[in-house]
């Protein structure tokens, strides 16, 4: 999971989020989904005209 701030689209920063917040989402994606088994959550920031993860 990755969530960030931005105001342009080609330079973003991480957010933070509650731990509920991560938890609700971690438990969601893994019981809804069958192939995924455990879920990331990315805290770097995001290089310029780039979202995928590096």
């Amino acid at each position: 999971v990755r969530v960030v701030d931005s105001i342009d689209a080609m330079t973003a920063d991480w957010t933070r989020l509650p731990n509920g917040v991560l938890e609700k989402i971690s438990n969601r994606i893994t019981n809804e989904i069958d192939e995924v088994t455990w879920v990331s959550y990315v805290i770097s920031s995001k290089p310029p005209a780039t979202i995928e993860p590096q």
